[in-house]
């Protein structure tokens, strides 16, 4: 293989590491504003301050749970069948030297 082919395998690997970061970093950032300023806003129109900014931040945190959860479970199971293809690669490997 190629040196330069080589640092772009990586590269790339590196971008679908981070990708994930990126959506749950903007997730959990748009989930806390949309929530906690819902929440402001109905705390104006009934008079409420700040009952329901409160509640919509709970809310956005819980939100952000969720999304990292999400990532967790995604991350693990990509991994789990990137192990999987790694060893079933090494199995026909050994198969084949043995031959």
């Amino acid at each position: 293989m190629i040196k330069g082919d080589q640092g772009d395998k990586e590269q790339l690997t590196e971008k679908r590491r981070s990708g994930g970061a990126i959506g749950f970093g903007s997730s959990f950032a748009a989930g806390m504003a949309i929530f906690s300023l819902g929440g402001h806003w109905i705390d104006v129109k009934f008079e409420k301050e700040p009952v329901f900014t409160l509640v919509g931040i709970f809310m956005g945190f819980v939100y952000g749970g969720w999304e990292l959860w999400k990532l967790v479970v995604e991350t693990n199971r990509s991994s789990v069948e990137q192990d999987q293809k790694q060893t079933s690669n090494e199995n026909e490997g050994s198969h084949e030297s043995t031959k």
